[in-house]
């Protein structure tokens, strides 16, 4: 997610951000909620399933669910919950300036992702990354940040060197802002809806870190995905 867009919550929601228009299903599930084939690979910390914190995420997903009005949002499993350390390529990014270099697009993602997977085979990726939860953004999404300098330094450093190795460097690679998505928006909220709910987002925001004042996402690991509710490690 870009930094532009998560600064700017209320103008995003309300479909009026300059150069990032309000994609609902952002191509990835129909206006009734059905998912459709995106398929890619990534770099990403998962979750994992029954875990505190998964357990956590869960419960301030379904305060959303039950917060928002019914139908708006498409909202992801527990299974599927993680934090995109580096998007290799996707559907979209084929036939692009930021496709991995050296790759052909007719290639699988699976047989691309395997060969990533020997690229970093001699890189040292850390074990686990420190973060915190900076807010609740759009009803969709948890807007992380590194709880340090060095954490950030970590942080944009690895990214810096899977850009090289993949020999990807998306447009907005300095301005990456770390996050957990937790649903993808249907339908536009009317203006007070929105109001409604960054003020509730807040509170959300409030509690969670008064629990959670430090986040601990480990093992960054290769997968590749046929849509969004399922990642599968390399």
């Amino acid at each position: 997610m870009d930094s532009k867009k998560t600064s700017n919550e209320r103008l995003y929601l309300n479909n009026s951000l300059i150069d990032y228009p309000l994609h609902l299903g952002e191509k990835k599930f129909l206006k009734d909620g059905s998912v459709i084939s995106y398929p890619g690979c990534t770099v990403i910390c998962k979750i994992p399933e029954d875990t505190s914190l998964s357990i956590d995420i869960a419960h301030y997903q379904s305060l959303l669910i039950n917060f928002l009005p019914k139908n708006t949002y498409a909202f992801l499993p527990v299974s599927s919950f993680h934090m995109t350390l580096f998007d290799c390529c996707n559907i979209e990014t084929k036939g692009t300036n930021y496709w991995p270099k050296g790759i052909s697009d007719s290639m699988s993602y699976s047989d691309i992702a395997k060969d990533f997977k020997k690229r970093i085979e001699n890189l040292s990726l850390p074990k686990s990354f420190s973060l915190e939860l900076e807010r609740f953004y759009g009803g969709f999404s948890m807007i992380l940040k590194p709880n340090s300098e060095s954490s950030e330094h970590l942080m944009r450093s690895t990214r810096d060197k899977l850009s090289d190795l993949f020999q990807i460097k998306m447009e907005n690679h300095y301005r990456y802002t770390f996050h957990i998505t937790l649903a993808y928006p249907l339908k536009q909220l009317d203006v007070n809806e929105i109001d409604k709910l960054i003020e509730y987002e807040e509170e959300l925001k409030k509690v969670f870190n008064s629990n959670w004042p430090i986040l601990k996402l480990e093992n960054p690991v290769l997968c590749v995905f046929d849509n969004m509710l399922s990642f599968q490690e390399v």
